[in-house]
């Protein structure tokens, strides 16, 4: 409480005076300092690191790589960070292997309820240094209640069951941006490899995945199964999925826009499969699709739930949270695109496969069907019968949230000829599937140590993808597209190259404003930067700048907006820049 009233203070002097103040700030966090020459000792290091009360940073070596010996056992709030010359590849955390063969398995485990964790600039790698990859392994467990988790730039390789995985852990914020999944394939389970997977009855408190890319990877990669207050997918590359990507439908406030779909249900299914749900389907007979949405109410005779399912009274979700006129699932400006060898494999078999099987239907009667594969779609007709009735203001369950609209088939036009290759063991991943022989996984690039830069380069070609954005920008992973991504970085540009002779930080244009204001500073040197909006309690709100700038003059605009994307109330709010030497506020006011 002392800090914030010392915060407070602070904001009201520097907002009277209306003059920077060159300060350096003083930290009372403790910080490890892990160096690669100890890179054999960092699980014993970190699990006998007990004895914190207070925010720990623990500070790794870039370049090196360290062998996990057992999972890190992480019982309070901390941050993890890389050390050393950015260009050089993030720090590398791999498994040891032990006396007798056998390695760790899960490499983070969060059990403490309530603590707040961020890993920035890591490499994930789950495969040993004699080229063997983990039978069943997890980067990151979540197993107790209200954990906040931020990932940045961390780069997760060759996971065989999840890279994050939600275990009966309630109420959890989870925000993921500029991080990397790659080749999450388990070698005889293709719905093993899962990028993100959460249990059925782990509400959420937030889900948000932004610019980050999905590539070689067999399963799951976003998952809402539960009550959701608020849930992003948002400016995100998914290249090459096996089976559905997504457990969506009955998501309770989604936003998904503005990503590219590459072949990301590769695996439509058999009869079996179909006509059983294994997809997650049911009850649509006919076929799955990449984006779903369900409701309450009877589809062909057969009855299903919609959130309501999600009615968890001991945890204090309540009915009245499902009313179905405030629900949200808003799904614009996708783009998917299966290429060519991968419709060819289907239509070559189709017109070739003889074998039949006995396939259970839904009325519990069996019939012999030959093994046609279908194709997933973009959406299957279980959702847009649903969504006929979501979006009918005549209809009982109504919502004029629910939008989902300018999503389009078109071929990116990839132009790393070994990404566009990389399909070929795909389709015979997948003809191993239909064969009932599957054996090998489909990696791409999966190295010891890893290569750095990364290998795959996921820009594209086509026009008209590159501003189809609902916010004008590149449809997909922005970080494909650097120039895109700095003026996304909630419009920052910078105004002028020339080194100013003093760091400032102007008077927002216009105050007061309504809906945008923009925010103009200078920079002297190159520096880690920070611009935050802060309410008049002395809450940071927004993150506008978290990131190092080179010297300049720059502008920044403010759309009104916190960090969940919610509209702020009109009133009084703070702008504060903070860089390595310097530091200064500005008050600013929103009318409505």
């Amino acid at each position: 409480m002392k800090k914030l009233y010392a915060f407070l203070i602070a904001i009201g002097i520097i907002s009277l005076l209306a003059f920077p103040a060159e300060t350096v700030a003083q930290s009372t966090t403790d910080t490890v300092y892990i160096p690669g020459s100890q890179s054999l000792e960092i699980s014993n290091i970190i699990n006998a690191d007990t004895a914190v009360s207070d925010y720990r940073v623990y500070v790794l070596d870039r370049g090196a790589i360290y062998y996990i010996e057992k999972a890190f056992e992480i019982n309070s709030s901390c941050k993890f960070i890389a050390k050393g010359d950015e260009t050089k590849r993030p720090p590398v955390l791999a498994p040891a292997i032990r006396a007798d063969g056998t390695s760790e398995e899960w490499y983070f485990k969060f059990i403490k309820k309530g603590i707040k964790v961020e890993l920035n600039d890591l490499y994930l790698l789950s495969m040993r240094s004699d080229g063997k990859t983990l039978g069943w392994s997890r980067a990151i467990h979540i197993g107790a209640d209200s954990i906040s988790l931020k990932l940045r730039r961390v780069v997760f390789d060759a996971f065989t069951e999840a890279g994050i995985r939600v275990d009966g852990a309630k109420f959890v914020k989870l925000d993921v941006q500029d991080c990397h999944f790659r080749n999450f394939i388990h070698s005889t389970s293709y719905f093993g490899g899962q990028p993100f997977l959460s249990g059925g009855l782990d509400h959420p408190d937030s889900t948000i995945f932004i610019n980050n890319t999905f590539f070689a990877c067999n399963s799951y990669l976003y998952s809402i199964r539960g009550y959701d207050p608020y849930s992003v997918f948002e400016h995100n590359t998914v290249v090459y999925t096996v089976v559905n990507p997504f457990l969506i439908r009955q998501a309770s406030n989604l936003y998904m826009k503005n990503n590219l779909f590459y072949a990301a249900h590769a695996w439509g299914g058999d009869p079996e499969q179909v006509i059983q749900g294994w997809f997650f389907n049911y009850p649509d007979t006919v076929s799955s699709s990449i984006y779903r949405i369900r409701k309450r109410g009877t589809y062909n005779g057969y009855t299903m739930t919609g959130p309501e399912a999600y009615v968890d009274s001991a945890r204090g979700i309540y009915i009245d949270l499902f009313d179905p006129s405030k629900r949200v699932h808003v799904a614009q400006n996708n783009a998917y695109f299966n290429p060519e060898k991968l419709v060819k494999f289907y239509n070559d078999w189709n017109d070739t496969v003889t074998v039949a099987d006995s396939v259970v239907m839904l009325d519990d009667s069996k019939q012999y069907l030959v093994r046609k594969l279908t194709m997933a779609r973009w959406i299957n007709d279980l959702s847009l019968w649903c969504l006929d009735s979501l979006t009918n203001p005549a209809s009982w369950d109504y919502s004029p949230y629910i939008d989902v609209s300018n999503n389009m088939e078109a071929d990116p036009g990839f132009t790393d000829q070994g990404v566009v290759n990389h399909v070929d063991s795909l389709v015979a991943y997948v003809r191993r599937i239909a064969s009932r022989k599957l054996d090998n996984p489909w990696h791409y690039e999966l190295n010891f140590p890893p290569k750095w830069p990364l290998p795959e380069n996921l820009a594209y070609s086509n026009t008209m993808l590159q501003n189809g954005g609902t916010d004008g920008f590149a449809i997909g992973d922005l970080n494909w597209f650097p120039e895109q991504k700095n003026l996304w970085l909630t419009g920052v540009e910078e105004v002028n190259p020339e080194i100013p002779n003093e760091f400032t930080l102007s008077e927002a244009y216009p105050n007061p404003f309504n809906p945008t204001t923009k925010i103009n500073f200078s920079l002297t040197k190159s520096s880690n930067v920070t611009l935050n909006v802060y309410n008049i309690l002395g809450q940071k709100i927004r993150t506008l700048i978290d990131q190092k700038m080179s010297p300049g003059t720059y502008s920044a605009t403010w759309n009104g907006r916190d960090d969940l994307g919610r509209q702020v109330s009109s009133g009084v709010y703070f702008i504060g820049l903070e860089s390595d030497s310097f530091r200064a506020f500005r008050k600013i006011v929103l009318m409505k």
